[in-house]
């Protein structure tokens, strides 16, 4: 069977579940580099396999973006195999993408998005413009606005291919949104009584997530809305905003196959993100039917928020206030929360791989 070698900084769940797709296919085998993320619980991270071998570099300090040599004897060891970077920014991966450009070896380089909001100086983009133009040769991406930031920043058009990046699984999106009915005991059995719609957003409780605004937002609203934040422990400012109100609620770190719970309660996602590369819980949000808020600097957004949601000005709290009260009126809401479903059905894990498939059998089949 040919193989397939995927280079990684840390094993996400998407992560996994996209190599375990393509070992249906493909021997797999995904290298990495660290157990933990100062962005996230570790809880979250994977580190085994039923269908994929794991190999984890030497990184004695589990630096967070440490420059690990033997990637080298990895790729040295199987010159047949075709490499995939995921990213081209961490250290381990650029001498990887450097040690096939000496050897002439060709490589695909997965790219989730691009960070919107962020600002880099002029030797950061020239740097980012050589890896891009003259170590990449291939390119797997998350959607056309991600091929179209390549491109601008050197990559050729034709090898650039666009896989709809995605998180789920075709069985993970629900056949229709739930009525106010199931909304209601699923409430009743995770021991939350409210009958008011139901706002929220999942995520690491870390600055560039502008939890803030949200929280002001709801507060601000029209609506009788209740806001559940889940993913961490609210900050101090968090608790400031949020003194003497009975409408905010946070919750802790949830596990991946446990969140889709909270998604099912509520009636509106929201990612007020000052930057996000992608943004994988729109499409987590989606596949259980909610309507999307998002700032105009999450990638995922210029993909996926069309006529299911509105997308505003990052950091404006009032345009923020108006969308979420736009998007809980209840025609608009279950008009949204239908289109939802029918935009992410589009984005799979299983699709991500069945785009992908043609490019790497051509790969082998050039080899041959």
């Amino acid at each position: 069977m040919d193989r397939i070698i995927v280079v990684t900084s840390n094993i996400a769940p998407y992560r996994l579940c996209w190599c375990e797709e393509l070992a249906l296919f493909y021997d797999v085998t995904i290298v990495y580099t660290k157990d933990h993320d100062y962005e996230r619980d570790d809880r979250w991270l994977q580190k085994e396999s039923a269908s994929c071998r794991i190999i984890k570099l030497k990184n004695d300090k589990d630096e967070y973006d440490a420059l690990c040599f033997d990637v080298i004897d990895v790729l040295k060891k199987d010159s047949e195999a075709l490499i995939i970077f995921d990213g081209y920014g961490p250290k381990t991966n650029l001498l990887g993408l450097l040690y096939c450009k000496l050897k002439k070896r060709f490589t695909y380089t997965n790219v989730d998005g691009y960070p919107l909001g962020e600002e880099s100086s002029r030797w950061k983009l020239t740097i980012k413009r050589f890896i891009i133009s003259h170590l990449c040769t291939g390119f797997f991406c998350s959607s056309e606005a991600t091929k179209e930031h390549l491109i601008e920043n050197g990559a050729k058009s034709e090898n650039v291919h666009v896989h709809n990046f995605s998180s789920i699984s075709e069985d993970r999106i629900i056949s229709k949104p739930l009525n106010v009915k199931e909304k209601q005991k699923l409430r009743k059995e995770m021991g939350i009584e409210t009958e008011e719609p139901i706002v929220i957003s999942v995520g690491a409780f870390i600055p560039r997530k502008r939890y803030e605004d949200l929280i002001q937002a709801v507060l601000n609203c029209r609506s009788d809305c209740q806001l559940y934040l889940v993913g961490g422990k609210p900050t101090e400012e968090y608790l400031r905003l949020s003194q003497g109100s009975d409408r905010i609620h946070y919750i802790d770190f949830v596990l991946p196959d446990q969140v889709y719970r909270y998604y099912r309660i509520s009636d509106l996602f929201v990612l007020p993100s000052q930057t996000d590369v992608w943004g994988l819980v729109i499409n987590e949000a989606m596949a259980e039917a909610l309507p999307i808020v998002s700032s105009d600097n999450c990638v995922a957004a210029k993909s996926l928020v069309d006529g299911n949601g509105v997308v505003y000005r990052t950091g404006d709290v009032g345009e923020l206030t108006k969308a979420i009260d736009v998007c809980l009126n209840k025609e608009k809401n279950r008009s949204m929360a239908i289109r939802s479903l029918e935009i992410i059905r589009g984005y799979t894990i299983e699709g991500m791989v069945q785009r992908q498939l043609p490019w790497i059998r051509k790969y082998f089949g050039n080899k041959q």
